[in-house]
Formats: structure tokens, sequence, C-alpha cells
């Protein structure tokens, strides 16, 4: 399709994202992420591949999965899986307080307890609608988003495969995070 016209959902682009992150960077996307946002807003809890002594701190995503036993802090997303747990698209595990700050953060354009993590231009163009409901890795609200009703234009959000959902209210100075299992 022409740029703006249509879109079509797909972890794809994300992935190529985080590629071209790790290409540029040089580093893996977990350390990058770590070392770029995670660490610098403080988000301790906030990470690809959590360790061994956190699974007890972490809900079960399915009983009987393809892999044939339960996935307790290991990837859900099976394109993830098979690319070692880090990927652009999936495989973040994090808490509510970490993805409050992160929440914070974009409500404040890009800056978070005196750290600046992305301009307020690059918040407004990744969170401006740009085909259908869609922004450039955001839904915003409309018909068949996950919004609900009381969130307005301006809003934007994301829901994940396995029950979680975070939605940011600019215009209300709000946002609701929604981690389930």
């Amino acid at each position: 399709y022409i740029p703006g016209t249509r879109y079509i959902y797909s972890d794809l682009g994300a992935d190529l994202l985080g590629f071209v992150v790790e290409t540029v960077a040089r580093t893996a996307l977990d350390v990058f992420l770590d070392q770029r946002v995670f660490g610098p807003l403080g988000m301790e809890d906030t990470f690809f591949r959590p360790a061994a002594s956190l699974i007890v701190r972490i809900a079960p995503r399915e009983v009987m999965p393809p892999r044939g036993y339960p996935l307790r802090g290991e990837v859900h997303d099976e394109n993830a899986y098979a690319l070692g747990g880090v990927a652009g698209h999936a495989g973040l595990f994090s808490t509510a307080q970490d993805l409050a700050v992160f929440a914070q953060m974009l409500l404040n354009g890009g800056e978070f307890g005196g750290v600046r993590i992305v301009s307020d231009s690059a918040v407004r163009l990744f969170t401006t609608r740009t085909a259908g409901t869609r922004a450039l890795g955001w839904d915003t609200p409309g018909p068949e988003s996950s919004a609900g009703e009381y969130f307005s234009a301006r809003s934007f959000g994301h829901t994940g495969f396995t029950g979680t959902s975070l939605w940011i209210g600019p215009g209300r100075d709000v946002f609701v995070v929604l981690l389930t299992n």
C-alpha cells in the first residue's frame, strides 16, 4: 500500500527495528535498552530473559504450550523464542511499577526524573495516528481498539499477546497498566 493509507498489524516491523538498533548501536537489543532506557529510568524489574531467581515473581503464561511444559519466565511468542528470547516485538518482562515510570516518561514528552530518553517531537511522531487507528508502534482509540470509551483521540496504547495492556492519555494526563496472564 501507499504509506499512510492502510496498515496490516505485523511483528516484522518491530523485529526489523530491533535488528536496525542492534546494527547501529553495535550491541544486542537487550543490552542497548538496559543501558539507554531501562537503566537510566530506574526500571530495575524490566528485562528480557529473567534470571531463574525471579521465576517465583512471574505469573505463568500457558499451561500446555507447543513446547510441552508450562511457560513461566520464558517468552511466550514462538518467533521471539526462536530469536533467543530477545526480539523487537516480544519477550520483555516488567512490573506495573516500571511500566508506570515508562508511561509517565511518555506523558512528560520523553523525560522522567531529570533523564531525557527521547525528544518530545519523537514522542509526538511515534504516537500520532498514521493509518486507520495505528500510530508508529501504537494503537489509538477507535471502534476496534482496546482503548475503551474513555480515552481521548490523542491517547495511544498497545496490548500484549499474554494479557497485558498499556494505554496512555496525554489529554487527561493519565495512564493505565494492566498485567494479567
